[in-house]
């Protein structure tokens, strides 16, 4: 494993955690949410989420019904997680076990319907031996019939010679607990022959007479996916794929698509 790389990831993940949910609630509106919901309740649970983080994902389908195991290295993440499951009723605390550990190499205890790792983890896995130990530890959790279903993002192509790309404002935001203004600004540069990029953002904190009052940044080195390689990779595990989709809507993968969707079950072919 890249330990200089886990340390970097952990250190990312320890600036990013107070902004997480209240960010991507803005910029994915909720869409791969009720895409994993669909999912979870078609299958009856119990669910294993490998990088639940801050429990974006995780809370709403434990809020739907479902027996859910998140799994997470960040410490930062998972205690943002603990604080809002100890405001949640205990219908739903109940219905929620936590481990902290590698998704690449941690065993959760038990077996599991659906196996899902939204919000892009994927691409934290820089090298071939790191992404197929994550495929490996996910083989191990699915029970008899169960399904492991990941989504990464879809490469722009027209953007990834223009490097460094420019600052990107893409979230902007009041605060709901401090009531300030939040605008995260991003930009990614890139190492086409890597095929892999580093993410740079920053936040910046203003009050209501619009002075900054604050500013925050990370960056972390991630790693884009073809359809080819993924589909190499999961045949590799011992993995069929039964969709690949293009979007949280559940639209076949194609041109233009925005995102790649995976769900695949054991048992090798096509």
């Amino acid at each position: 494993m890249d330990r200089s790389n886990d340390l970097e990831l952990d250190a990312f993940y320890r600036v990013i955690a107070p902004y997480y949910d209240e960010d991507y609630a803005g910029l994915l509106q909720g869409a791969d949410i009720a895409f994993y919901r669909r999912l979870a309740e078609a299958c009856g649970g119990p669910v294993l989420e490998m990088g639940c983080g801050t429990g974006r994902v995780l809370l709403p389908l434990a809020r739907a019904g479902i027996a859910m195991h998140g799994m997470e290295t960040s410490l930062a993440m998972l205690e943002q997680l603990r604080a809002s499951l100890d405001r949640e009723p205990a219908s739903v605390r109940d219905r929620v076990a936590l481990t902290r550990g590698d998704i690449r190499s941690t065993d959760a205890g038990c077996r599991f319907a659906l196996v899902i790792a939204p919000g892009n983890v994927l691409h934290s896995f820089l090298e071939r031996h790191e992404q197929r130990a994550w495929l490996a530890n996910a083989r191990r959790h699915l029970a008899a019939g169960g399904a492991l279903v990941f989504d990464v993002f879809q490469p722009d192509y027209r953007r990834l010679l223009a490097s460094p790309d420019d600052w990107v404002q893409d979230v902007d935001r009041v605060d709901s607990r401090t009531g300030r203004r939040v605008r995260r600004l991003a930009r990614c540069v890139h190492e086409v022959e890597f095929q892999r990029f580093r993410v740079e953002m920053r936040w910046v904190i203003e009050d209501a007479a619009g002075q900054t009052v604050a500013q925050e940044s990370a960056s972390v080195m991630q790693r884009w996916f073809t359809r080819g390689e993924l589909e190499n990779l999961l045949e590799l595990e011992g993995f069929r794929i039964t969709d690949y989709w293009g979007s949280f809507a559940e639209e076949p993968f194609g041109k233009g698509s925005p995102a790649q969707i995976v769900r695949a079950v054991l048992g090798g072919g096509t």
